[in-house]
């Protein structure tokens, strides 16, 4: 099992319009994503998280052709400067 996670820092500035279009683009994905809001954070300004689980990678790669593009060129578009997405894949490890 897969966890697939797009973290993004945005400014305070930026982060009710960033929510918003996040938001209104997850029903229009197939896939079951979770939206979470990093308590905490190290950096200046709200962290967002997006997660998928998937059982292979083909099943994370549809998931990114599907948000990441859009994500990235609303970010660059809207917000340049103001925002940040990064991204990473962990594996599920059993702990026997």
């Amino acid at each position: 099992m897969i966890l697939y996670n797009i973290s993004i820092i945005v400014e305070d500035s930026s982060h009710d319009d960033v929510l918003a279009w996040i938001k209104k683009q997850l029903p229009q994905l197939s896939a079951d994503i979770r939206l979470l809001k990093m308590l905490d954070s190290p950096h200046e300004g709200t962290t967002y998280c997006l997660q998928i689980t998937a059982q292979d990678e083909q099943a994370i790669a549809s998931f990114q052709e599907e948000l990441l593009p859009d994500l990235q060129q609303y970010i660059a578009t809207k917000h340049t400067e103001k925002a940040f997405i990064f991204d990473s894949k962990m594996q599920y490890l059993s702990l026997d």
